[in-house]
């Protein structure tokens, strides 16, 4: 991760003194990095890290950095990893140039590499990216969200990169095609995993997340933990939490009784036994690979996506 960190900056240096000045203030906050860990991780897992490695790293990093961007100036999110996010100090429209040089950027490398295959899976998972968002969208408008529908707006807009950051790593280390296919399988688990628990953060009032607990209410959207619990909801209950979720702006005390709701219903805890689930599919597609430090990575990455606690 060091030679890839050195790597990735020299990617970000830049002559433009207002894109100079906005990738200074990313890299300040970098955020974990858990998407190239999982390109370098799957071809560690084929005992196979190549330059090539480290380059779908860097480009993997560079669309979910354009990502978020994006996400902040859909959302009208402030914050971003416990700062002020690029939109809010500089605007929107410096926000959306500032996502597309980087999706650009990361584009440019894999063209000068000659990396095609890389250049069909990114296109594809932007499409399925913008795909799961505007279905949110949709679902988040008329508040008829369904489980199937949930899981198909985070293996869309969430785990597709997961999935395409560990197909990379398997490509990059020229895996087979059966190896490719369960390391991808692998990736978009493990992304299912990340949402959920993002999904159950988003109740915990006793830590601090980077973006201010209670965020999905906020923003109108029903996360899982929710979803479960409005099954369970009487008629009145659904009423209230749907009005709360309509509205512009919510009190304190409004996202308070959601929360409560959510935990009177145990919605956090039906999602918790969700991931349980998904950990074991993962346990099953690890067992298929050799023992090595990268195997062992690979359990550590688990425990931490599941423990964290931001």
């Amino acid at each position: 991760m060091r030679f890839f960190d050195d790597k990735f900056k020299e990617h970000l240096s830049t002559n433009t003194s207002l894109l100079h000045k906005i990738s200074t203030y990313l890299r300040k906050k970098p955020g974990k990095k858990i998407r190239p860990i999982c390109v370098i991780l799957s071809a560690g897992l084929l005992n196979n890290i190549t330059d090539q490695t480290y380059r779908g790293a860097i480009l993997i990093e560079l669309l979910h950095t354009a990502t978020l961007i994006h996400d902040d100036i859909v959302d009208d999110a402030q914050l971003r990893r416990s700062t002020f996010s690029i939109n809010t100090i500089w605007k929107n429209k410096i926000a959306v140039l500032t996502g597309d040089y980087f999706l650009a950027k990361g584009l440019k490398i894999a063209v000068a590499n000659k990396d095609f295959q890389f250049l069909e899976l990114i296109s594809g998972v932007v499409e399925k990216i913008v795909q799961g968002e505007l279905f949110q969208i949709e679902k988040t408008k008329k508040l008829n969200l369904t489980e199937k529908d949930y899981f198909k707006i985070v293996k869309l807009k969430t785990a597709s990169l997961f999935e395409t950051a560990f197909t990379i790593g398997a490509i990059s280390a020229s895996g087979e095609t059966g190896k490719i296919e369960k390391l991808s399988e692998l990736g978009l688990k493990i992304g299912v995993i990340f949402q959920m628990k993002d999904d159950v953060l988003d109740y915990d009032n006793n830590q601090y997340t980077g973006k201010s607990v209670g965020n999905d209410i906020k923003e109108g959207k029903i996360n899982l933990p929710l979803l479960y619990a409005l099954q369970k909801m009487d008629f009145l209950e659904k009423n209230q939490v749907h009005r709360i979720l309509r509205k512009k702006k919510n009190t304190k005390s409004e996202i308070i009784m959601v929360q409560k709701l959510v935990i009177k219903y145990h919605g956090i805890k039906k999602t918790e036994l969700k991931i349980q689930k998904y950990i074991e599919d993962v346990q099953l597609l690890i067992r298929d690979f050799t023992a090595s430090n990268y195997k062992q990575s690979v359990v550590l990455l688990l425990d931490f996506l599941i423990n964290r606690r931001r």
